[in-house]
């Protein structure tokens, strides 16, 4: 059992634990309220219900006191149907987009490297994203090309060997690929802060250069130190097949 907070949204049910030494919460789950269900339990150690979905583990709740239990699990099943009555074709996982993005705060980036490894996403093209080895860093920016300066919201995902672009529809629904690029083939120039804003410009020889506009100075920051490590260069032929260069930035 875990000491544990627990927040009722309209759609979802947050969990926070407390580190009581350094008095602050920690993240421990964000639970879908749509197709979720609240039975309770009788049990001798406690006043306990459970809270289980197609798409979460059951977990078993202790309350403090019977009419605790009581009040958790009517407002619980008071949300469900809501939830229920306005997402009936969203499916539960996909739903939680819509609360990482824009993913501003550490807990929303780990979230969210969790769920785009694990969900399916539209237009993917090359190995599946779970081969490309672990996240480094990931952000929401803006990206144009430097001929338009037409920006769009984009998802930028860092890889050991690569750099995905990814974009959501307009509902928060889907994922959408956008693009890879190797990082053995591109290179970034700095322009710290233009105008108040931060951003950096990625060029390659094998795509028009693409200007990435960030939403905070920590992300610029993580940006320009990952991004401009040096990379191992490799000989040789290779038995792989080129990357793909999303066909937006590719040379007309």
């Amino acid at each position: 059992m875990l000491e544990c907070f627990l927040v009722l949204f309209p759609l979802h049910l947050l969990i926070l634990s407390m580190d009581h030494q350094e008095r602050r919460f920690i993240y421990q789950g964000l639970l879908p309220l749509s197709g979720m269900s609240a039975v309770c339990e009788q049990s001798n150690t406690g006043y306990t219900f459970e809270v289980s979905g197609p798409m979460i583990e059951p977990r078993q709740v202790s309350c403090l006191s019977s009419s605790e239990r009581t009040l958790w699990i009517s407002a619980l099943r008071e949300h469900i149907q809501e939830a229920n009555a306005h997402c009936p074709p969203v499916t539960p996982a996909i739903s939680i987009l819509s609360y990482l993005i824009p993913c501003d705060q550490l807990w929303k980036k780990r979230e969210l490297i969790r769920y785009l490894t694990s969900c399916p996403i539209l237009k993917w093209e090359g190995k599946a994203i779970h081969h490309m080895g672990h996240v480094i860093f990931l952000s929401t920016v803006q990206a144009a090309h430097t001929i338009d300066a037409d920006f769009e919201d984009r998802i930028m995902v860092l890889f050991p060997e690569d750099l995905v672009f990814l974009s959501v529809d307009s509902h928060k629904t889907l994922v959408i690929h956008q693009g890879t690029l190797p990082l053995n083939a591109i290179h970034i120039e700095e322009s710290l802060m233009w105008n108040g804003r931060y951003e950096f410009q990625i060029t390659g020889d094998l795509m028009e250069p693409m200007l990435i506009l960030c939403i905070s100075p920590e992300d610029y920051t993580k940006w320009i130190f990952h991004l401009q490590k040096p990379r191992p260069i490799h000989c040789g032929v290779t038995l792989h097949p080129p990357p793909f260069v999303p066909t937006k930035y590719r040379r007309r």
